[in-house]
């Protein structure tokens, strides 16, 4: 067949047509493949799922049980932003969680406030005697006890009460030895004798009894110098006691002591003069009204308190050393500062840290400086701003892995994955809880 010039160069300008028209149906194709992707996609969105409550992580197209606890699983509308992994992560440390599950994690916000906080803090107490109130019974001179007229500690004995008869054969050549001086009229060697009279620990009218009787006596009377009970007996009837012996101690009931534990935290503004209110379990709705007399000098190793001492000159009836007692310390207002609810509050190895709501879904950890405590507060003096929200429950079920510290860690040190950007959570790692 001859083709001629012309031919040729029509058939030339018939396959540049034809390739055109080949190569622009598929780009057609290809843009409404893309369309139906995107309506399945917005479809997909409108469409309820079904999550764990315990699991968040958990997420099936249909109702059914969790693989994990068997706990049933509840239906939820998805946030495009959990099939985004952009819009998950904001500018820096934050995360950001749909209000569908702010609800159901029961996540509660506080606003940072200033103002000066009382100072006060409930602790535990226990009941003890007044140490200023302890007598100790010491003879000193050997003898041996005779008509002993307590039996056993805890015995209630009154002022001027006999305790016990000590027979003494030094006591019966100190009172000779003051006869004799009496006899001879040497006043230096009275006056002497008197003195060891007065060592051995004779009361002063003796050397007036033994010059009137003129005869010494061995058996030397002891009586009670104070109204209180017996809190330690060492003597018995017919035992010998030395000078290095406690024959009794007798404790006075008149007053009590109530001894406070202060945790540490509160230790700062604990001082003599501090108000206090203390209550008994064994009288309960009654209160007792204090102050702090003493605040001791260390600081208890085993429980970290330190101990406050508050005197009750008119304990109530019935209340015994060794009880329990409840006690609120009142101190002064302190200075103006920032404070949040303790429990917004998560206290670390390293550092303390606040999460911290921006709005909209998104939140952030940050570190702060917490300072002085008071009640169910606790003051910042560094990383927070007045107006700002905390949050108060539920903060340690934001992060991703059950692991505040880890998750947290992460947020904050930007980590990066292996391509050198800044590594992404997976879709629902913003809804993950413990």
């Amino acid at each position: 067949m001859n083709v001629t010039p012309g031919r040729l160069a029509g058939m030339l300008l018939l396959s540049v047509v034809l390739g055109a028209c080949s190569r622009e149906q598929p780009s057609e194709s290809v843009r409404g493949a893309a369309d139906d992707t995107a309506a399945e996609h917005a479809l997909k969105h409108t469409d309820p799922k079904y999550r764990c409550p315990m699991h968040p992580q958990i997420v099936r197209d249909e109702p059914g049980n969790c693989p994990i606890c068997g706990m049933e699983l509840v239906e939820f509308q998805p946030d495009p932003a959990e099939e985004d992994p952009a819009a998950t992560v904001g500018a820096g440390k934050e995360i950001r969680i749909s209000a569908a599950v702010i609800n159901n994690l029961g996540v509660r916000t506080e606003p940072v406030v200033r103002g000066s906080l009382a100072r006060s803090g409930q602790v535990v107490g226990y009941v003890e005697f007044d140490e200023r109130g302890v007598r100790q019974i010491r003879p000193r001179a050997e003898g041996w006890v005779e008509r002993l007229s307590v039996r056993a500690m805890g015995e209630t004995v009154q002022k001027g009460e006999l305790l016990f008869t000590l027979y003494s054969p030094m006591l019966e050549s100190a009172q000779q030895e003051y006869l004799d001086a009496l006899e001879i009229g040497n006043q230096d060697l009275i006056d002497a004798s008197r003195e060891r009279l007065r060592a051995l620990g004779l009361d002063p009218g003796t050397a007036s009894r033994l010059a009137k009787s003129g005869r010494a006596v061995g058996r030397v009377a002891f009586h009670a110098p104070i109204a209180g009970v017996v809190t330690e007996l060492e003597a018995r009837e017919g035992s010998m006691l030395s000078p290095d012996m406690i024959a009794m101690t007798i404790t006075g009931i008149g007053s009590l002591w109530v001894v406070a534990e202060v945790p540490e935290a509160q230790a700062g503004w604990l001082e003599r003069g501090t108000h206090a209110t203390v209550r008994f379990p064994s009288r309960p709705g009654e209160t007792v009204h204090g102050t702090v007399e003493y605040v001791y000098p260390e600081l208890n190793m085993e429980t970290r308190t330190l101990r406050a001492r508050i005197t009750l000159a008119e304990p109530p009836a019935g209340v015994k050393p060794n009880m329990l007692a409840n006690v609120e310390l009142v101190g002064a207002d302190g200075a103006e500062a920032l404070n949040i609810p303790r429990s917004a509050l998560i206290r670390g190895g390293a550092h303390d840290r606040v999460v911290v709501a921006l709005g909209e879904g998104r939140f952030t950890s940050r570190k702060v400086v917490p300072g002085p405590e008071s009640g169910d507060r606790v003051t910042i003096l560094d990383g927070l701003r007045e107006g700002e929200r905390v949050v108060t429950a539920a903060q340690f079920l934001l992060d991703s892995e059950a692991n505040l510290d880890a998750g947290l860690e992460r947020l904050e040190s930007g980590e990066t994955g292996p391509g050198g950007s800044a590594s992404q959570p997976d879709p629902h790692a913003g809804h993950r809880g413990q």
